[in-house]
């Protein structure tokens, strides 16, 4: 019977190991060499590095390195591929992938698989959970590492280990995929969205004391100065048609009270803080669901000519204010009764049109003088009314006696 993987691992957790044995290592499987090195146990299939304990991923490098199991693994184009009920198949020629036909049509490969079949109701099944320790200060862990390197140079020493005939592909145009992590949901069961199990893609759970960030992500020199930093990402998150259509949400945030929602007080963006697609009514801005009214653009009135570059605001149930900065005074009120009041002096091109009223404080202080002020106008009308007529009378009186004399 031929040895599976997990009885390699078995024996090289074992304290007497099955195969091989001794500091200089031995043979455990055909194609694989097991290494015993400074309290350090490799597994190693195919012609690498690590085969002489070299670690390429640190070469020319300094850092101190320690490890305990250490399973290493060559993919060539030679090996043999197998599908799902081990019948062997040859390698798919992934020029003639699709999108339609992409599940199917891809060649995948693991190094270590380790899974769980969960047929208890109400359990856990963790297939892989990293553990690490602080138990004195100072220490630094992590829970997990994965890297995705790709590294293609003459003459390296990754180079030196492969097969001498196999075309790498080094030079100016080397490219391949990177994905530092993927994780796949595979949902059978019902939408997971309440009140439904839920099914998430990355889980973070914090305990303790306050922690710092849930998600961190950073680059290489991301502390030293601009012309220093290398890796940055083009985009941090990143949904390619992945949110449902009709309840998909992208961020959402569902906690009482915080601080800040969207912090961006650092950076300075060239094309815009924010930039989104709208296209009329409900696709914009909206503030309290829209009760309190939405900034939002497209055509000036549905229907008309396809001119989108309008930007309309509008009200709120309320309406809208426009207030001064320390929020005590209202100097623009619009109602969805079409008034408008406008409460302080309005210019026009640098000339005073409109005197603002007086504030409501000195309302009361200036009602008197004016008050007073139309009763003597009133007065001095009257009195010259008066006058006029006197002066009127006496003149037809006059032109009438005058009249009887002749």
């Amino acid at each position: 019977m031929r040895p599976t993987l997990g009885v390699v691992l078995l024996a090289a957790l074992s304290a007497t190991p099955v195969w091989g044995g001794g500091k200089d290592g031995g043979p455990v499987l055909p194609g694989r060499v097991m290494r015993h090195d400074q309290d350090e146990t490799a597994v190693i299939r195919g012609r690498s590095p690590r085969a002489d304990g070299l670690s390429y991923a640190y070469a020319r490098m300094k850092t101190p390195l320690r490890g305990n199991l250490i399973v290493s693994d060559v993919l060539l184009p030679t090996d043999a591929w197998h599908t799902w009920d081990g019948r062997s198949v040859p390698r798919f020629d992934t020029r003639r992938q699709t999108p339609e036909n992409y599940h199917e049509s891809h060649n995948h490969y693991q190094n270590v698989l380790s899974e769980v079949i969960n047929a208890t109701a109400g359990a856990n099944s963790i297939p892989l959970w990293g553990e690490s320790v602080a138990a004195v200060g100072g220490a630094n862990v992590w829970g997990g590492f994965f890297s995705a390197r790709s590294r293609c140079e003459k003459d390296d020493l990754l180079g030196r280990y492969l097969p001498p005939d196999l075309e790498r592909g080094c030079g100016r145009d080397f490219d391949a995929q990177l994905t530092g992590l993927e994780v796949d949901v595979l949902n059978a069961g019902k939408p997971g969205v309440y009140p439904n199990k839920a099914k998430h893609g990355v889980q973070i759970v914090g305990f303790g004391n306050p922690n710092g960030q849930a998600l961190s992500v950073i680059a290489e020199n991301f502390n030293r100065e601009p012309p220093f930093r290398r890796g940055q990402f083009e985009s941090i998150l990143y949904a390619q048609n992945s949110l449902h259509p009709d309840y998909g949400r992208f961020i959402v945030m569902d906690f009482d009270r915080a601080s800040i929602g969207l912090d961006m007080r650092r950076p300075l963006f060239t094309g815009g803080a924010m930039d989104f697609h709208s296209a009329g009514v409900g696709t914009g801005l909206l503030l309290d669901s829209g009760r309190s009214g939405e900034l939002y653009g497209g055509r000036r009135w549905p229907g008309q000519a396809p001119d989108h570059g309008w930007l309309t605001a509008r009200l709120g149930t309320g309406g809208l204010r426009v207030v001064s900065h320390d929020d005590t005074r209202e100097w623009v009120a619009i109602d969805n009764n079409g008034g408008i009041y406008l409460n302080g002096d309005v210019y026009l091109n640098g000339a005073r049109l409109i005197a603002g009223s007086p504030p409501a404080s000195a309302a009361g202080v200036s009602r008197r003088p004016l008050i007073l002020g139309a009763l003597a106008a009133s007065l001095l009308l009257l009195g010259v009314n008066v006058v006029l007529t006197r002066y009127l009378v006496r003149r037809a009186l006059r032109r009438h006696g005058a009249g009887l004399e002749a």
